[in-house]
């Protein structure tokens, strides 16, 4: 009997030293990760600032994005911040590993495999949001050039229907509901299209009538003389 009692209290502490040693190299691991992260985040900031990214973002109308959707942190911040948080959970996971359960194993490789598609589905927001934003500005330009009254809803119309080209392509690379937003894609597109069709047309109707009506002056005024 007292060997019982003795076998079963040294498998207790050898079970209690293996899960305390898991934890506190969990800890260590969390401890480093943060200080690491917080130092890259300060270090890419900073990097942000000197290269002038906020006066570059503010140029391909990323801040006026950002605004809009009720962010008024400079996109240098923003960016540092979502570079930060990628690096805390890739050292959090790191972390999970230590205690050795198979579900936050799982978790943790879940979470590796998912951050490099995290970080190109960002970068393709960026590109269509500086292309978006350009290509409107174009079609603006070549609208008022034009004399069209109808070039500011035609620019913004486009500039939606890019960024929900944008949106369609980041939840294709995530591989989020890949049929319902297939579906709800192609719903938003047409109504985008139909939309731009119309514009399009009230547009071109106003710049052939008035160009009708400067035919008609022109003939008349000839007509007197």
């Amino acid at each position: 009997m007292v060997d019982f009692f003795r076998d079963m209290m040294l498998d207790l502490y050898d079970n209690f030293t293996e899960v305390f040693l898991s934890i506190i190299g969990m800890v260590v691991v969390l401890i480093v990760g943060f200080i690491i992260s917080w130092f890259i985040k300060k270090l890419l900031a900073r990097l942000l600032i000197l290269f002038r990214f906020d006066k570059w973002a503010n140029e391909v109308g990323i801040i006026s994005f950002l605004q809009k959707g009720g962010v008024k942190t400079l996109p240098s911040l923003v960016l540092s911040k979502i570079v930060y948080w990628i690096f805390i959970v890739v050292f959090f996971s790191f972390g999970l590993n230590f205690i050795g359960i198979s579900q936050f194993s799982e978790y943790a490789s879940r979470i590796s495999a998912a951050l490099p598609l995290i970080i190109v589905s960002i970068v393709i927001i960026i590109i269509g949001i500086i292309l978006s934003n350009f290509i409107g500005r174009v079609i603006y330009l070549a609208c008022e050039n034009a004399n069209l009254k109808y070039g500011d809803p035609i620019a913004k119309g486009v500039r939606i229907f890019l960024f929900v080209i944008t949106f369609g392509i980041v939840f294709e690379v995530i591989g989020v509901g890949n049929t319902i937003i297939t579906i709800s894609f192609l719903i938003i597109f047409g109504g985008i299209i139909m939309t731009l069709s119309l514009a399009l047309g009230i547009g071109l109707s106003n710049v052939v009538g008035e160009l009708i009506k400067e035919r008609l002056k022109a003939s008349l005024k000839k007509k007197e003389e």
